[in-house]
């Protein structure tokens, strides 16, 4: 369903945000917010993006020479696969 999909996609745009900010087990991201205030999302007919367009945004995912690799993006994804299935499942049901 459309709004299960949409209700999953914003969730993991919440996680996402809480990991940058070290709400989760990441290594906290922030700055000056830039960072924080660029994830957002993009919603398909059939997936939902979560997303930052942020020219650094790959460097503190995946890291770099000098930068350890936060993945904030994909341990979000990880820790909340049950989840987001959940809320897509409970839309589909009603």
């Amino acid at each position: 369903s459309q709004i299960g999909l949409g209700k999953a996609t914003l969730y993991m745009q919440n996680e996402v945000k809480s990991s940058i900010a070290g709400q989760r087990s990441e290594p906290t991201s922030v700055n000056t917010g830039r960072f924080l205030n660029s994830v957002d999302v993009e919603l398909g007919t059939k997936q939902g993006k979560v997303f930052s367009e942020i020219e650094y945004a790959k460097f503190l995912e995946y890291g770099t020479s000098k930068l350890t690799p936060r993945r904030h993006f994909t341990n979000s994804l990880v820790r909340n696969k049950k989840e987001v299935q959940e809320i897509i499942k409970k839309e589909i049901s009603q």
